[in-house]
């Protein structure tokens, strides 16, 4: 072996051997196994917010909690509160965080079953309603709308086959 060699092989003896000294990375820890329970946004007026997703989605208040100067009223599905879908925030002191900004969501995304119903359903209660874009692709037909609190909402009719 030529000199040359020997200097470099002393040189990275240790260093071969300290990296096969380190051990091994520890494994990732295991996901949690959270579920979404419900998104809240703060509205100006719960009584006009709670009539609005009663028309809009047929959502009926579950709970009402009251936190200090804040009333939570949590929607569900259900009148059992077993599937709440959505907390409505009221502080009287404070207006409600408009979409976008700190505090507040820019939409919510909800499926639901029949999206043409729900159309007739919001103008029949005389909320303003588009026009539904009809599926394009992979994607599902889509219905935007506002409530009273100007949050979006995108329904999500069936997904295209």
């Amino acid at each position: 072996m030529s000199p040359s060699w020997m200097f470099a092989a002393a040189l990275l003896a240790p260093i071969a051997a300290s990296a096969q000294a380190s051990p091994a990375p520890a494994p990732a820890p295991a996901p949690v196994e959270a579920v979404l329970v419900a998104p809240g946004w703060r509205v100006a007026d719960l009584d006009r917010s709670t009539r609005f997703y009663a028309a809009a989605l047929g959502l009926t208040p579950c709970t009402t909690l009251q936190h200090g100067a804040v009333t939570e009223v949590i929607l569900c599905t259900d009148a059992k509160a077993s599937r709440p879908m959505l907390i409505l925030l009221h502080e009287a002191a404070a207006g409600p965080a408009k979409p976008g900004e700190p505090g507040g969501l820019d939409k919510l995304v909800i499926r639901v079953p029949d999206l043409a119903g729900v159309a007739v359903r919001l103008k029949a209660a005389g909320y303003p309603v588009g026009d539904i874009r009809p599926a394009a692709g992979r994607a599902p037909p889509v219905l935007w709308i506002k409530d009273p609190d100007d949050h979006g909402l995108e329904l999500l009719g069936a997904p295209a086959q």
